[in-house]
């Protein structure tokens, strides 16, 4: 796994030096939107109404389930391959 999660299981974090700085002029929300697309498989998700939520700050990134939940072993791995092709540079 590149990422790590919080001992309550409930965040995933994913640090890198690779992280491109300002995403080819990409807004957050841009951002947002991409994750939310890629990760649910669904060109029409919305990342406002979908229940993940991602923070960027620096060279770190933080994703979490809006309603609290524990993260799944199957969401983790998801995440983990999506993040790096949509954050880092090549």
């Amino acid at each position: 796994m590149r990422g790590t999660i919080s001992n309550d299981k409930r965040v995933y974090i994913y640090e890198s030096p690779f992280l491109k700085q300002g995403e080819n002029g990409l807004s957050l929300n841009q951002l947002r939107a991409i994750f939310i697309k890629t990760f649910l498989n669904n060109q029409r998700a919305k990342y406002v109404a979908e229940n993940y939520a991602l923070e960027k700050e620096k060279r770190k990134i933080s994703i979490w389930r809006k309603d609290g939940k524990v993260l799944s072993e199957d969401e983790v791995l998801k995440i983990d391959m999506i993040v790096p092709q949509i954050f880092e540079t090549n």
